[in-house]
């Protein structure tokens, strides 16, 4: 199956700084309470540190590795490596955080080292765990598997009413200029409507991510035809598949124009 490597990296990216930007605010609240009750520089407020980071970095590394086997159907090779860096990045930010807090604490030495060490081990232990049931297909004790919404994605590139909506003609650079925001905005009108927002979170997820590449194309000042092309005709497939007709049915407009050059 073949995939945009470029687009796994930068989902993974942005998945890798939401976990620290999640565990930094999780331990914001574990030092609020603990200033509350005057324990600010206790063990217990450290060892709470462990609990979030761990819950925070399953939930996200399984997070990634269901988004990667979505997209690319693959669990070995380069998708491995791109996860496997994804949940280095995450666990690493985790620790950063974490250290530079106890250190804020004036606690950075004594028990509160020992906490923090401990960890930082525990951490990239889990995540190794969590990396080595992925090479072998596994998440947990079950085996992975796609989310639906990922097959209709999938099985559908090769619409032909997707073709004939979106245009077999070439790209014109100067519709896209004139197209490019109001696309964007389609896009957005859709991701807010409330046929959208109906959706059950899978496939909101699902619509969302092939959004967001459409989007991010759009936004270039020249983009790659090819992909615009691809991924857009896979949003208009998807969206019309999840019943946002009306929404899709604008986004597929635009998108003609920029291949037809139509008015």
């Amino acid at each position: 199956m073949t995939y945009d490597a470029g687009y796994l990296g930068s989902n993974l990216n942005k998945r890798s700084q939401k976990a620290a930007e999640d565990f930094d605010a999780a331990v914001a609240q574990i030092r609020a309470k603990a200033a509350q009750a005057g324990a600010l520089g206790g063990s217990r407020t450290y060892l709470q540190f462990i609990d979030a980071g761990l819950a925070i970095l399953v939930r996200e590394v399984n997070d990634a590795i269901q988004f990667a086997y979505n997209l690319t159907g693959e669990h070995d090779g380069e998708v491995v490596n791109q996860v496997a860096y994804c949940a280095t990045q995450m666990a690493a930010k985790i620790m950063q955080i974490a250290r530079e807090r106890a250190s804020n604490d004036g606690v950075a030495g004594g028990t509160a080292a020992v906490i923090i060490n401990k960890m930082d081990t525990e951490l990239f232990e889990r995540k190794d765990a969590l990396l080595d049931d992925f090479k072998h297909g596994m998440m947990g004790s079950q085996r992975l598997k796609k989310d639906p919404v990922v097959s209709i994605v999938s099985n559908q590139t090769n619409s032909p009413g997707a073709v004939q909506q979106i245009g077999v003609g070439n790209f014109s650079q100067s519709a896209f200029v004139q197209n490019h925001k109001p696309l964007v905005e389609a896009i957005d009108a859709a991701l807010s409507s409330a046929e959208f927002k109906a959706l059950p979170e899978p496939e909101q997820q699902g619509f969302r991510d092939v959004a967001e590449v459409v989007k991010e194309e759009a936004d270039k000042t020249t983009p790659d035809p090819g992909k615009l092309k691809r991924w857009g005709k896979r949003l208009v497939e998807l969206g019309t598949d999840l019943g946002l007709k009306v929404a899709t049915g604008t986004i597929a407009s635009l998108l003609a124009k920029m291949f037809t050059g139509a008015g």
